[in-house]
C-alpha cells in the first residue's frame, strides 16, 4: 500500500469509529462529565486524520519532490489562523513542508492554497484543527467544557417564534402579542428562563441544548469531529488523482 491508500484508510477507520465515539458522548451529556476513555478516543480520531493529511504529503513528495530532499520532515502545509494568502505565500510553506513541489507542479500547490481558510469559508475548520492537534501532542489532552443554551418556542396554529439565551420580549400595558390561535397578554416579560403566561391554544417548549467544547477554541467536539472528518476526506480525495 502507498501513502495515499494510507491516508484513505485512516479516513474510513475513523469513519467507523465515530458512531461509537457519538453514543460515549451522548453518555458523557447524560453525566455531566467526559470520561478519560473519551477523551482519548477523541485524541486518537484526531491524529489519525492529521495522519492522513501527512501521508498525503509524502505521497505527493514521492512523486514529485525533490530528490535530493530528505523525506523525514514531509508533513501537511497549513496556513495558521490569522496568516493571509499573501503572508502564506511569502513563507514559502508548501515548499518548506513537501520540497519541490511548488516547482515541479505549480497547479498541485494552487490546489493546496484552495484548502486554507482563506480561500473558502469551508476551510475554517483546517488551522482550529492543526492548533487542536499541537496542542493534543504537547499537552496530552485539550480539556472539553460542557455548555448548556436554551431556547424558548412557542407555536399554535401554523405560527411560531423562537428565542435563545439571553434575549427576552416585553408586553406593555394594554398590548398582547398573537399567535396563531394563542395570546400573550400585557404587563409581562419572558424569556427562555422565564416563559410567558398564554391564553388559548399552543405550546410552549423550552429546549435545552447541550454539548462539550475544546476548551481553548470554544469549538463544539462533536460537530467539530464530523466537519474535520469531511474536510480531510476531502483534500485526500483531491489530492490522491492529481
Amino acid at each position: 500500500m502507498g501513502y495515499f491508500d494510507d491516508a484513505q484508510e485512516l479516513i474510513e477507520y475513523t469513519r467507523d469509529r465515530l458512531p461509537e465515539v457519538k453514543s460515549a458522548y451522548e453518555a458523557a451529556l447524560s453525566d455531566k462529565e467526559i470520561k478519560p476513555k473519551l477523551l482519548i478516543e477523541i485524541k486518537n480520531l484526531m491524529e489519525n486524520l492529521r495522519s492522513a493529511l501527512d501521508f498525503t504529503a509524502h505521497g505527493l513528495f514521492d512523486k514529485y519532490g525533490l530528490s535530493t530532499a530528505k523525506s523525514s520532515g514531509i508533513y501537511f502545509p497549513y496556513a495558521i489562523m490569522n496568516q493571509s494568502e499573501a503572508e502564506f505565500r511569502r513563507s514559502n510553506r508548501i515548499d518548506t513542508c513537501i520540497p519541490g513541489l511548488s516547482s515541479n507542479r505549480p497547479d498541485i500547490a494552487e490546489k493546496i492554497i484552495s484548502f486554507q481558510h482563506f480561500s473558502d469559508e469551508r476551510n475554517k475548520w483546517l488551522p482550529v484543527f492543526m492548533q487542536l492537534n499541537n496542542e493534543n501532542k504537547h499537552q496530552q489532552l485539550t480539556p472539553q467544557i460542557r455548555r448548556e443554551t436554551k431556547e424558548l418556542k412557542i407555536s399554535s396554529g401554523g405560527a411560531s417564534i423562537s428565542m435563545g439565551s439571553g434575549a427576552s420580549i416585553s408586553v406593555g400595558r394594554g398590548a398582547s402579542i398573537r399567535i396563531g390561535g394563542m395570546t400573550i397578554p400585557d404587563g409581562q416579560t419572558f424569556n427562555a428562563d422565564r416563559p410567558p403566561v398564554t391564553l388559548g391554544p399552543g405550546k410552549k417548549e423550552v429546549i435545552t441544548w447541550v454539548s462539550f467544547h475544546f476548551s481553548t477554541t470554544g469549538t463544539p467536539v462533536l460537530s467539530f469531529l464530523n466537519q474535520s472528518l469531511e474536510g480531510v476526506a476531502r483534500i485526500v480525495s483531491e489530492l490522491s488523482v492529481v
